[in-house]
């Protein structure tokens, strides 16, 4: 999976455009920042942060900037944040983010200090990871056949459910739910007592993605 979304949010607490940016984990994102008189910035400040200015995430400074670790670089961000040189002209402050990690996920700024009123811009990003369930079948019993579904490092937190053919959902057993720090391991469990083709749909409301994997059952 791959995808990038971009949304302008109104938040008087924030700003007029507060900017929400989803992307799939490993690929890369640009966070948008631009003045709105697009003038030049080659010799101007800028300085993107995390969290409420708590980590350093790229500076340019009339023509210096630090991506490879300089001074007030945050180590998770190390050789990984890239500016777009060739449209400071035009003032464009963005930065790219390479190989996005979950960890990048959170609250960024792009301030401009040094400018007669000064500006400063929020982003949310969100990185996503969802990947395919694994769906197994477990065995037969005297209840019917049972069916495995696993959903690993999935993130924000994903809902797992099985469903019929029909779409109505199956009345889970075990399902276990383990936080790794953000991502999120699913193990759900169901038996079903009719021929038939099953699916375990996982869904994250947060972002309105879904997938799914199906198996057919036969008893």
């Amino acid at each position: 999976m791959a995808f990038c979304f971009i949304s302008k949010v109104t938040d008087k607490t924030r700003g007029p455009a507060a900017i929400t940016v989803l992307v799939s984990e490993g690929s890369d994102v640009t966070l948008p920042c631009s003045l709105s008189t697009k003038e030049n910035i080659q010799q101007k400040l800028f300085d993107w942060r995390k969290h409420d200015g708590m980590m350093g995430v790229f500076m340019y400074d009339k023509g210096l900037h630090h991506n490879n670790g300089g001074p007030g670089q945050d180590e998770q961000f190390k050789g990984r944040v890239f500016h777009f040189q060739d449209e400071l002209k035009h003032g464009n402050a963005s930065i790219i983010i390479r190989n996005t990690k979950t960890a990048d996920s959170g609250d960024y700024t792009c301030f401009f200090p040094l400018l007669q009123t000064p500006q400063i811009f929020h982003i949310d990003l969100v990185v996503v990871s969802s990947l395919k369930p694994n769906i197994r079948i477990l065995g037969t019993t005297d209840d019917g056949v049972q069916l495995q579904c696993v959903v690993g490092g999935a993130s924000p937190k994903p809902k797992a459910e099985w469903k019929d053919s029909d779409g109505n959902i199956l009345p889970a057993e075990e399902t276990q739910v383990t936080d790794r720090g953000g991502s999120y391991d699913i193990i759900l469990q169901a038996t079903v007592t009719k021929t038939d083709r099953y699916r375990c749909v996982v869904t994250q409301e947060d972002i309105n993605h879904q997938i799914h994997a199906e198996v057919h059952a036969a008893l």
